[in-house]
């Protein structure tokens, strides 16, 4: 087996995003654009997410509205519907089914309906040297872009070892390990390592030898340091999904 075909075997299994070697600016708002259609699709809305509504292209039939900490929406001739939960095609067929009681004949296409705020989601980044940071998901982001907003990549960080732990089904069960090297990404260009991350996501950043010895003789010089807890998406995964000898490299398979 070549070594491109392995490597593409072991993105397919491990269901990551990555965005192709090579690939021009142009080309990654187009790939970011796609990711951001299939989330519409599957994207599974909570509270106080954004979702836009637009009936036949009709103003008074248009809204972009807020998901109340009730579950419900409030959109024009149906008052109030429970939306939590479904994605945006279940709601599209739902407002479709709704609006079939005054509008007779409406096509279900008529109904259009897109995420326009990803704010009940959000990815986790951990560092050896700074905690545990929450970036809100957006829905296009990165994990360039997700570790630049926590401002945690000092320079005791290894770059070339940067792990994404990812659960199935948004869980931490189970944890899928994919391991990138940001030199390659920040020096080289090369957008392959820089995947587009998902709900729930994990991003580690480990230190450098010499930065564990410093945190190593700090923990000695200071031995009382309060614990941060990363909540229930990450209560195991320090031993279990941080065991580094089973992460694989984007671009050497190994």
């Amino acid at each position: 087996m070549s070594v491109s075909k392995m490597h593409h075997d072991i993105m397919e299994s491990a269901s990551f995003d990555t965005i192709p070697h090579g690939t021009t600016p142009d080309s990654v708002k187009d790939i970011i654009d796609n990711r951001l259609e299939d989330i519409n699709g599957t994207y599974k809305l909570s509270p106080p997410d954004v979702v836009a509504i637009d009936v036949n292209d009709n103003p008074e039939l248009r809204t972009t509205v807020t998901i109340r900490p009730d579950g419900n929406i409030f959109f024009p001739l149906l008052g109030d519907i429970y939306i939590e939960g479904l994605t945006p095609l279940e709601i599209r067929e739902k407002i479709h089914k709704l609006l079939g009681r005054y509008l007779k004949e409406l096509p279900e296409e008529a109904v259009s309906v897109q995420v326009r705020g990803f704010n009940s989601k959000i990815v986790y980044i951990y560092s050896y040297a700074g905690g545990i940071s929450q970036i809100p998901f957006t829905g296009d982001l990165t994990v360039l872009s997700a570790i630049t907003k926590s401002g945690m990549l000092s320079r005791s960080a290894k770059r070339s070892r940067i792990t994404v732990i990812r659960g199935e089904s948004d869980t931490i069960e189970k944890p899928q390990k994919l391991v990138l090297n940001l030199n390659d990404i920040l020096k080289k260009g090369e957008t392959g390592d820089n995947i587009v991350l998902r709900p729930n996501d994990i991003v580690y950043i480990p230190p450098t030898f010499f930065g564990r010895v410093g945190f190593f003789v700090k923990d000695i010089l200071n031995p009382v340091q309060p614990v941060q807890q990363l909540g229930s998406a990450a209560a195991s995964w320090q031993t279990n999904a941080l065991g580094f000898g089973g992460a694989v490299s984007p671009t050497t398979g190994n």
